[in-house]
């Protein structure tokens, strides 16, 4: 039987209906009308959207709390529907046809930009944290601006384009994981020890058992959901199952965003995943326009003003350190020089993801308000020069090619022929390629453990401090200087593993242009790079320890420092006169090295 609703409820609820109706349509015709003009600008469009966010807070009389309110969860769900079709993106068959290269540029390139950020932060001033969220900000570029430029001015083929393309889907996917590992970090400054393992215990068992379970029984659902019902229903269960894995990841305290893309992952391998991606784009769209209005909701244009040099100095790192290490990744991948540059020039557009790490880490409180307007400028800054600097990319690289000495093109070509050498010995032996495959991705991990240890003495110190500090003396950081040289000792195995692998892949390398030189007399001199592999191991491990120890904030005066490493290294030569680095590999690298010769 129905029940007739009391007179002020039926009032309240027609009140609640017309503030819901009256903020859709201002959000949407003012960010519309903005991108309009952004667009007629050939700026992107996302820049209108976040330029109507800050005429909806700064100058518009009419916002007030409902529509924050309402724009806040309007925004969750752009975040959570960006992150599924990020993982339905997913393609596998695309990585197979583009080749390990796309991974490739990925693997090398997001922890160097990752470093550039964090000596950035460190340079300036901040803290640890601030520092590597600043790194995690700048790694990343903007699929959907990127697509757009290059769609419009065809300046590069659709098959180098289709690369650039999936190396940013790449790097979103690089930077839903560095916001997985930095998810201990949000809990702030000074986290309980117990809060930290915890936390990354909840991280590895969650995305461990979603993915595992869920590629068993999801794919098979949706597959028969698709032939057996209708697409319309598939549609639906599918984004049910985006928002339940996002509910389930904010219960145990990650990102909705994390369950968001491990859904879209484990969607992407049924059957009918292109159809979904199809009908959950214009949502998507629709969702993350509301999105970037309200990062611009929380954008103050004094702010921006006030921070034009701080935006302008992220930029400006965020610009060098992309060109240079895409440029690298594909010089490694051993691509030509003009399509590498052209190729890194265009990838200069700070991601989406710049906008939700930056969010994320401003409303857990461990970065500031100008850190976030920063971001936010600097950002914008990207969107707008990309059109400029990929439309002329040829033209700065030939200007630039022309311009430099001699020396420096007979040095180029010289690499260049280095590099041709190893690659034809790797693809003339399947086992070197492996090999030397393999040792990469050792060394990757190698580096993924000596800054997991550093992020853990970087929490650790503060209880070392407080624990020792009382019972020596006052005036000198003698706690500080004991967790230095256990931090020192600790990142040793890793660092020795590190060089014992970068060892084994130059004699590959070696032999293959030894080989090579034979047949090409342009490739007979020694190059920097055989010489500087020339040097001893213990000496590289010792340098390598030492910076990774210097470059991590520490409370120790310059006298202090020496005497650590002073003491150090007395400590190292102890190890090595009982005989722990010294011979550890010898007879492996002996081993692999007659292996390789005989081939």
């Amino acid at each position: 039987m129905k029940t007739r609703l009391e007179p002020e409820k039926r009032n309240r609820i027609t009140v609640e209906e017309a503030v819901l109706l009256v903020n859709i349509t201002y959000l949407l015709l003012i960010a519309g009308f903005c991108s309009i003009i952004f667009t007629k600008l050939k700026m992107p469009a996302i820049i209108g959207y976040l330029a109507a966010g800050i005429i909806l807070a700064n100058f518009w009389d009419g916002a007030s709390t409902s529509t924050e309110t309402i724009v806040s969860i309007l925004s969750d769900m752009g975040l959570v529907l960006l992150m599924f079709f990020i993982g339905l993106e997913l393609n596998l068959a695309k990585l197979k046809k583009s080749g390990m290269f796309v991974v490739m540029v990925a693997v090398i390139q997001l922890p160097l930009m990752l470093l550039a950020g964090y000596l950035a932060g460190i340079v300036m001033g901040w803290g640890m944290v601030e520092s590597i969220f600043l790194g995690a900000v700048i790694s990343g570029s903007s699929t959907a601006v990127i697509a757009a430029v290059l769609k419009e001015q065809e300046k590069i083929d659709k098959d180098t384009a289709e690369t650039i393309i999936l190396i940013t889907v790449m790097e979103d996917i690089g930077q839903v994981l560095i916001l997985t590992m930095a998810a201990p970090l949000l809990v702030g400054d000074t986290p309980a020890l117990g809060s930290i393992i915890g936390m990354i215990g909840a991280i590895i068992v969650f995305i461990g058992a979603s993915i595992g379970i869920g590629l068993i029984f999801i794919p098979r659902l949706l597959d028969w959901i698709g032939k057996k019902i209708s697409s319309e229903v598939l549609l639906i269960v599918a984004i049910g199952l985006c928002f339940a894995m996002a509910l389930l990841a904010t219960k145990i305290g990650l990102s909705m965003a994390i369950g968001a893309f491990i859904m879209g992952v484990i969607v992407s391998q049924c059957q009918f995943s292109q159809e979904i991606m199809t009908k959950t784009e214009p949502m998507k769209e629709l969702f993350m326009a509301i999105f970037f209005i309200s990062i611009g909701l929380e954008i103050v244009p004094d702010e921006l003003l006030h921070n034009i040099p701080l935006i302008l100095i992220i930029f400006g790192v965020f610009a060098l350190a992309k060109v240079s290490t895409v440029l690298l990744a594909y010089l490694l991948g051993n691509r030509k020089l003009k399509i590498s540059f052209m190729s890194a020039v265009s990838l200069v557009a700070m991601g989406e993801f710049a906008f939700i790490i930056a969010k994320t880490a401003l409303d857990a409180g461990v970065v500031s308000q100008s850190f976030y307007s920063a971001v936010i400028g600097a950002a914008l800054v990207s969107m707008v020069i990309l059109p400029f600097l990929s439309k002329n990319s040829d033209k700065i690289y030939d200007k630039v090619a022309s311009s430099v000495p001699q020396a420096v093109h007979k040095k180029v070509d010289h690499l260049s022929c280095v590099r041709s050498d190893a690659y034809e010995r790797m693809r003339s032996s399947k086992k070197s390629a492996s090999l030397v495959r393999s040792k990469f991705i050792m060394i990757y991990i190698d580096l993924l453990v000596i800054a997991a240890i550093e992020i853990i003495f970087y929490f650790l110190s503060p209880y070392i401090y407080e624990n020792l500090d009382p019972l020596l003396p006052s005036n000198i950081h003698i706690a500080n200087s004991l967790s230095m040289i256990i931090n020192f000792l600790v990142l040793l195995p890793p660092i020795i593993n590190l060089v014992h692998n970068l060892k084994l892949i130059d004699e590959v390398m070696l032999e293959g242009g030894k080989r090579s030189r034979q047949r090409n007399n342009d490739c007979a001199e020694s190059s920097g790079y055989e010489k500087f592999m020339k040097v001893s191991s213990v000496l590289l491990i010792l340098t390598i320890d030492f910076i990774v120890l210097l470059i991590v904030p520490n409370p120790l005066v310059l006298w202090e420092e020496v005497a650590v490493i002073l003491i150090c290294l007395v400590v190292f030569v102890a190890l090595i006169i009982r005989g722990l680095p010294r011979a550890k590999y010898a007879a492996a690298n002996e081993k692999i090295t007659q292996k390789i010769k005989k081939k």
